[in-house]
């Protein structure tokens, strides 16, 4: 070594050393030192890196909320966080079906048989089959709307025909987005249709565009032929009455009544709250949808709102029979995110987690 050398030649040749030399050789040796121990570390650090790595791509994941054990599916990855996406769940928990092509939209609503999903994306309406194949635009370029409660898509009965909301009015188009008309030309805004199990009435809710968090104080239900026509206004006081949705045999809507659950005949009479003695019901009234059988209805209830992200709903369902509301342990965010049925025991929940 060069060092090692100038000591040797120094002491073979009994010279008196150059004491700044010895400083410059003591400075070399030292920094020489201190590279080895640094790259020791690393090498040891790397190692380590590796094993973590390796460890975690091996390690299956335990989240019993992203694949239930009875589901038969391969379960998602330790430490994997929500939102969890379009799925349709068993009331059991377990998990029948993921839709991810429809997990970016909001609104996502079945064909009454079943096979197709309509859903919304900002300025644009889709629709994908449940098995995740077939996805395609039915129309681009809408005005969505500021506030929740408002956009909303919903299939005819005989899955012919899609209603919808652009830019505060309601609009029908058929099924592979040909055929646009519009039924409201209201100055105020008209918003979330909901289609009569008997294809005939377009119920929806009209009010103010504030998006004021659970509709303005002058929103109303009204209906309206879905071929045209006038529209007939059902419910008439002083606190908000949104997010209407039909029973299975046509006559009854629930709907949000001032933050309450409510239900009314179809023609706006017999108005009354949905009486449940459990806790866990207050005020779980957003987005209502019935049961195909018409003895349950899902809704949502507020649960938190996490900085910087959307309000996250509860999923609870409600037995009419008995008046008692279990919750799910399903989340979604927002009322956009309403749940629907896709068989009497199984949920179409784009689900948070």
């Amino acid at each position: 070594m060069p060092e090692l050398r100038e000591v040797f030649e120094m002491v073979t040749k009994q010279t008196e050393p150059d004491l700044d030399a010895w400083r410059d050789q003591e400075h070399r040796q030292r920094r020489a030192a201190r590279n080895r121990k640094a790259g020791a570390i690393a090498l040891v650090a790397a190692l380590v890196l590796g094993v973590i790595a390796f460890a975690t791509v091996l390690r299956p994941g335990d989240d019993s909320k992203v694949a239930p054990a009875n589901d038969g599916a391969t379960a998602q990855q330790q430490g994997a966080r929500p939102p969890l996406g379009a799925q349709i769940i068993g009331l059991d928990g377990s998990v029948l079906e993921r839709i991810p092509e429809a997990s970016d939209g909001y609104g996502l609503r079945l064909t009454p048989d079943g096979s197709t999903i309509a859903f919304i994306t900002p300025g644009r309406i889709s629709t994908i089959g449940v098995d995740g194949t077939g996805l395609t635009t039915l129309i681009e370029g809408i005005t969505n709307n500021q506030g929740d409660a408002q956009d909303a898509v919903s299939w005819s009965p005989d899955g012919s025909q899609v209603a919808y909301v652009d830019d505060g009015d309601i609009f029908v188009m058929n099924a592979d987005g040909s055929n646009i008309r519009q039924l409201t030309t209201d100055p105020n805004g008209d918003f979330y249709p909901a289609w009569s199990p008997d294809g005939s009435t377009i119920a929806y809710w009209s009010g103010s565009r504030s998006g004021v968090d659970g509709g303005p104080r002058n929103s109303e239900i009204y209906t309206i032929p879905a071929d045209g026509g006038s529209a007939t206004q059902l419910t008439n006081n002083d606190v908000s009455n949104i997010e209407p949705a039909w029973s299975p045999d046509g006559t009854q809507i629930a709907y949000w009544n001032g933050g309450a659950l409510w239900v009314m005949a179809s023609d706006g009479s017999d108005q009354h709250a949905i009486a449940s003695p459990s806790a866990i019901a207050d005020e779980a009234a957003w987005a209502p949808a019935w049961s195909p059988d018409g003895t349950r209805i899902v809704a949502l209830r507020f649960d938190e709102n996490p900085s910087g992200f959307l309000p996250l709903m509860n999923v609870v369902v409600f037995d009419l029979e008995t008046g008692l509301a279990t919750d799910t342990g399903l989340r979604v965010a927002t009322d956009l995110n309403g749940v629907t049925w896709a068989s009497n025991d199984s949920l179409l929940v784009n689900r948070y987690d």
